[in-house]
């Protein structure tokens, strides 16, 4: 059937998707079902939070509308969710202080993602293309994903540590005992915690809350909810689509018909590898408990079993990369970029997601969708 349209005619109704298209394409979606769920969630666990992500995701939205860019990408939601990200990332977010020059930063940054989204979209749709002149059929394109939130956000967090304002809190000085020939810090063991498969189940769902930087179990359940009934409701428009209501977001790259409703259960099941391997691995346990070690492999999983048609082997393949993503990507850029203070962000999912989506070219067993890592 292809992409839908959601560019209606109608003002209200294109008001709709744009919001709530932009809200769901943070997990890599669009469904305007999703957005409401994840919206509900967030404002259960913050008002800050949710208003922020409005606010963000329509500033995203009416910069793309005011540089001229295609109308039909920004009812989609395409313009939206980065610019959400930032937004949160800068005031809601448990990253900085929530004040007046992080709120003004953050309308900045929700803006200046719209610009990078742009970028990336252009960038990773050419470098990857063998043929310019070829079509859609003989060339490829790697998904930018959250690229355009992370490295503006990276660029002005950095930039910010030298602004005479208030934004940033003190860190403590923790002298840290070190492993016996090792340069591992000892992991502080919480003597009146005990993990039992309730506190798994939380720490999980906190992990895929932790998408948009609400730790709450109960925000999860939405997100988990909303990405199962991800319905697109795209609109009907005479000559130019027929589409019924139950066409799936989610599988909307091989077959909008599918049965296969499976984006709630493939964040629960990223969330929960994540949280496995971060104890397997002694990271530390309130970390894994407010969902530090799951939200980028929600979006791993969600984004490696959904631009490509769902097989075995895609399962398997999308599995591995989340474990990849756990044991060496995330702790490498927390690493790295803990040397400036800054967090890893999504980083570890995009980094992560554009390797195994490039090396899909050359696995002929792994199905590739029409113009997504190999010609279709």
């Amino acid at each position: 059937m292809g992409i839908p349209t959601f560019t209606s005619g109608d003002p209200i109704l294109d008001f709709f998707y744009i919001l709530f298209n932009g809200i769901s394409q943070v997990p890599l979606i669009a469904s305007p079902v999703t957005g409401i769920f994840i919206l509900a969630g967030v404002l259960l666990a913050s008002r800050k939070a949710g208003v922020m992500m409005v606010a963000a995701g329509l500033i995203g939205a009416g910069m793309a509308i005011l540089l001229g860019a295609d109308f039909g990408l920004v009812t989609f939601g395409l313009f939206g969710y980065n610019s959400i990200l930032t937004g949160m990332a800068f005031w809601s977010g448990p990253f900085v202080k929530a004040n007046r020059a992080t709120l003004t930063i953050s309308i900045f940054g929700a803006a200046v993602t719209a610009v990078v989204w742009m970028t990336f979209a252009h960038l990773m749709g050419d470098i990857f293309s063998p043929d310019l002149d070829g079509g859609i059929a003989n060339s490829v394109a790697i998904p930018g994903f959250t690229s355009s939130f992370i490295f503006t956000t990276w660029a002005m967090m950095y930039a910010s540590k030298r602004y005479g304002h208030d934004i940033w809190p003190e860190v403590p000085q923790v002298k840290e005992e070190k492993i016996a020939g090792s340069d591992n810090p000892v992991q502080l063991k919480d003597e009146n915690f005990k993990w039992t498969a309730k506190e798994f189940i939380k720490a999980t769902l906190n992990g895929v809350s932790q998408v948009t930087f609400v730790e709450n179990w109960k925000t999860g359940i939405f997100w988990v909810v909303g990405l199962t009934l991800a319905f697109e409701l795209a609109p009907l428009i005479t000559g130019v689509q027929d589409r019924p209501w139950f066409t799936n977001a989610y599988t909307s790259q091989w077959n909008e018909f599918s049965p296969l409703y499976l984006a709630g259960l493939m964040a629960f099941i990223g969330s929960a590898i994540g949280a496995a391997l971060s104890i397997l691995m002694k990271l530390p346990t309130q970390e894994t408990r407010i969902g530090l070690h799951g939200f980028n492999q929600v979006l791993v999983m969600i984004a490696l079993t959904s631009f490509i048609p769902l097989t075995w082997q895609t399962f398997l393949m999308a599995v591995l990369a989340t474990v990849a993503c756990s044991v060496v990507v995330m702790p490498a850029l927390q690493r790295f970029f803990g040397q400036w203070g800054l967090p890893a962000l999504t980083g570890p999912f995009v980094f992560t997601a554009w390797v195994w989506l490039i090396a899909i070219y050359g696995f002929t067993n792994i199905p590739a969708g029409l113009g997504w890592s190999r010609p279709g």
